[in-house]
């Protein structure tokens, strides 16, 4: 206990006093009324604290409620406490994790991300952003933009560095989520963003992503860069020599096995669930439905056949079927679908063929294949909330550098989100509202002290509702 603390503890016994005690907390002295009571359960005292305010130095005791009597004039700096503590506390084990795998870096990356995680943030605004939040962590990152981007670029060179970081956020999860989604560039100088076909049949030049989500922590756990140009197939097959997933379900999209593929899952000890596009010859296997189940109010039936080494999982969707069923026939009325072709699709209403190497219940496929909606989520958020699809850089390892710390400010948004669904509140409050509202928690430096202004009455409740700890507990 410093020996000021000391001084004024001794003052006030002197003036009568007692029962007062003063906690340690991050670094600053709390004042509490510490009595006990006679606890009826443990038959024995149990001690009773109430807080009564912030002792400062130089200023004295601040009762809770109350604001410190500073004057103007001795203020240096006020700075955003609250939200910039929250996203310290929830990026803290990844900032670890930066420290051993980006030793020179890991401050600069920090930085781009938190400064980044609520929106938007080009490299020239960084510097002034970092500069509004309280530095927690004692960060000090050179934010000026030529240096971030000649660290954008040896973060793209770094794939082992960042293979680091997502077998760390890979290690607990034995379900995941892969896709793959794609970004416009018009640099020419640009070598990664190749023409190629994008999921609208628009052929354009442009970037893949390629995007691992968990299913365990929904939270997304790697990302890759790829030529434009490159199928489908070929980005999983890079991506499996990444990432040691042995033993954990798969869950793709259409379109992303071949027969080439399978014994590369076979020799990697991965299973996987893919839905079978309406074309496949699967559709003429014969498969009875055995059982059925309701699904999110929908009634599904549902059967299973083993084809060679593999199980087909067959599915109709009562509610699909009869919607689909009423498009045909509008379409041949129409004349825009030809009688042949009708009585080839009406057969398929409704239905869905998925592939497995699985062996299990039926529905639970079912629900697997459903949870595919969890990446195209964090895609829509990579794009739309974080903008990261704003591709301004001119040469490929400063774009792969981009989509690490765009992924990192998606991975800690996400973790934002979980949060507010946790409570509740995600329907009230999104990721930048909560941060919004934190922001509202002031750090005044007024030399040699350092203060933290009153909680907002609205604030301290998403707190305590979210289990996140503004100020000491009483």
């Amino acid at each position: 206990m410093d020996q000021w603390v000391k001084d004024w503890l001794h003052e006030q016994r002197e003036l009568g006093e007692k029962c007062i005690e003063i906690k340690y907390i991050n670094g600053k002295h709390y004042v509490y009324h510490s009595t006990s009571k006679y606890d009826k359960v443990t038959k024995g005292p149990k001690k009773v604290s109430k807080y009564i305010g912030r002792l400062i130095e130089n200023v004295g005791l601040v009762v809770k409620g109350e604001k410190p009597n500073i004057l103007p004039s001795k203020i240096k700096s006020v700075t955003e406490y609250g939200n910039s503590l929250f996203l310290h506390r929830e990026f803290g084990e990844i900032i670890q994790q930066l420290k051993v795998a980006f030793p020179d870096d890991w401050q600069e990356i920090v930085a781009m991300v938190i400064t980044r995680v609520d929106g938007y943030c080009p490299l020239k605004r960084v510097k002034d952003k970092w500069e509004k939040l309280t530095n927690i962590g004692k960060i000090y990152p050179n934010c000026d933009p030529k240096n971030l981007g000649k660290v954008l670029y040896r973060i793209g060179q770094n794939r082992f560095a960042q293979e680091q970081i997502f077998s760390n956020l890979t290690e607990n999860e034995d379900k995941l989520i892969y896709d793959l989604s794609y970004v416009f560039s018009e640099s020419e100088t640009l070598q990664i963003a190749e023409k190629g076909y994008n999921g609208k049949r628009n052929y354009l030049p442009q970037v893949n992503i390629a995007l691992f989500s968990g299913i365990n922590s929904h939270l997304p756990v790697m990302i890759r860069g790829i030529p434009g140009s490159v199928k489908d197939v070929k980005t999983l097959e890079k991506s499996l020599t990444e990432l040691d997933i042995k033993d954990s379900i798969l869950i793709l999209d259409r379109g992303f096995i071949s027969e080439a593929i399978l014994p590369i899952f076979d020799e990697r000890r991965i299973n996987y669930i893919q839905p079978l596009r309406r074309n496949s010859d699967f559709y003429k296997v014969r498969i009875h439905f055995t059982k059925h189940f309701s699904y999110h109010d929908r009634f599904i039936h549902c059967g299973k056949r083993k084809v060679d080494t593999h199980w087909i999982y067959s599915f109709k969707d009562t509610i699909l079927a009869s919607l689909e069923e009423a498009d045909l026939y509008h379409k041949v009325e129409s004349d825009s679908l030809k009688k042949d072709e009708f009585s080839v699709k009406i057969k398929k209403v409704g239905m869905i063929l998925i592939r497995s190497n699985l062996d299990i219940d039926p529905e639970e496929v079912y629900g697997l294949y459903k949870s595919r909606d969890l990446v195209e989520k964090h895609f829509e958020t990579f794009k739309s909330e974080l903008s990261a699809d704003k591709l301004y850089l001119q040469d490929s390892f400063s774009v792969f550098g981009h989509f690490f710390v765009a992924f990192l400010a998606l991975y800690l948004y996400c973790r934002i989100i979980n949060i507010l669904k946790e409570a509740n509140l995600n329907k009230k409050y999104s990721p930048k509202d909560l941060l919004i509202k934190f922001s509202k928690v002031y750090e005044i430096f007024s030399e040699p002290n350092m203060i933290i202004t009153e909680v907002p009455k609205q604030v301290r409740k998403i707190a305590e509702e979210i289990n996140f700890q503004i100020i000491p507990k009483v």
